[in-house]
This record gives structure tokens, sequence and C-alpha cells, in this order.
């Protein structure tokens, strides 16, 4: 009997994993199939998982990436999907720490958005993010939604674009801080009551990060 319960949670297990869809041709959200499994078929968030720093004389951008298998989506349509989840520390110029969110990384949060930096989608030079001229063709970047824990503005957006390149041997993430909406001025919490924060802590721009043992 114990042995026939178990093959029928094995098998209603599996079945709310399937489809297995390639994260990557995942369409529109009016499109995405239930209980699907979107999944990162060729490992391409694996490359960007472990920790990476850049460093300009005080000033320091320390990020850590890990990925989650099979996070659940709520929604109208619910599915489940691989996701790269991040957390950061920044140290500004003049050598004070601003952010340092990199503990929450250890956290198995439920939703994506419990994370400061979550995966969006993957970019090639024809998409709605900026252009990358210098990268060789067939290029695929990553496109991440950004955040900062003190963001309690329900308007401001960011977002990091990353790209994996090898240098001398050395491995480097090339990394673009990109603005994508300002502060509104309203809570995230209650959208009547003002909120305190203005913009990122983090310049937006170019950073290029190395990997650490």
């Amino acid at each position: 009997m114990k042995k026939i319960i178990l093959i029928l949670l094995i098998s209603s297990s599996c079945t709310a994993q399937n489809p297995i869809i390639n994260i990557y041709n995942k369409p529109n959200y009016q499109g995405r199939t239930s209980n699907a499994y979107y999944k990162d078929l060729d490992n391409f968030q694996n490359q960007f998982i472990g920790t990476w720093i850049f460093e300009n004389g005080m000033e320091k951008l320390e990020i850590r990436f890990r990925k989650r298998e099979m996070m659940f989506s709520p929604g109208g349509v619910e599915y489940y999907e691989d996701v790269l989840v991040g957390e950061y520390k920044y140290i500004n110029p003049e050598g004070v720490e601003k952010v340092n969110s990199l503990l929450n990384l250890n956290l198995n949060h439920v939703s994506r958005f419990d994370y400061n930096l979550h995966s969006i989608t993957q970019l090639d030079n024809y998409g709605f993010a900026p252009q990358c001229p210098e990268c060789p063709p067939g290029t695929k970047r990553m496109y991440m939604s950004f955040d900062e824990p003190a963001n309690d503005d329900s308007g401001l957006k960011a977002a990091l674009i990353l790209r994996k390149v090898v240098e001398n041997g050395v491995e480097k993430i090339i990394a673009q801080l990109e603005h994508i909406k300002a502060h509104n001025g309203r809570s995230k919490e209650d959208i009547y009551s003002p909120s305190t924060f203005r913009d990122f802590s983090v310049p937006y721009g170019f950073y290029t990060l190395i990997k650490q043992p």
C-alpha cells in the first residue's frame, strides 16, 4: 500500500512539472502554459553563478548570484521556471557602505520579487534593451530586474544587464545598470502615502566585475 501511495505522489509531482519548455522560448503571458516548467535547458544562467567584484579605489560593488530551479510563478496562468537571483553590497567612492543585502541570498524565498536581483529574460542585439556594438555576433546577455532594500517607491525601477567574458583566462562580467523609471513619490505599501526613497545608491553605468574563487 505504501509503495502504491509513493508511486502516485511521484506521478503527481511529475505531472505538475510538465510539459518542460525552454525558458527562452517562453511566450508572452497570455500564451504561457499552465503548470508547465520553463527550464533553463542550455544552462545559460549557470555562467553567472558565484561571487563577482568590481573595485575602483575605495568604491566596491560585490554581487552574488545563485540559481533557483523550478520557482513557482502564481497568477492567472500558474507555472514553474528557473530563475537567476542575486544580492549585492555597494561601498561608495568615499568608503561608505550604502547597501548590503548579501545575506538575503541565503533565504529560499517563495517569490522572486523578494530578491533584489532576479532574471527576466535572455537578450540578443535585436531586443528592447541597449544594443551592444562591441559584442561578437550571437552574443547572449542576461536582463535582470534591479532593486534596493530601502526602495519604498512604487515607480522607481532599474535593470542590470549582464555579459560574461573571459580575458587572459580571467572570468569577468560586464554589467550595465540602466535606469528604467523614475520615482513617483508614492509608497509601494500604500499609493496614497508618500515614499521616502529617491534613487538607487549604485550609480547607473557600466561595471566590470571579476569572478572570485
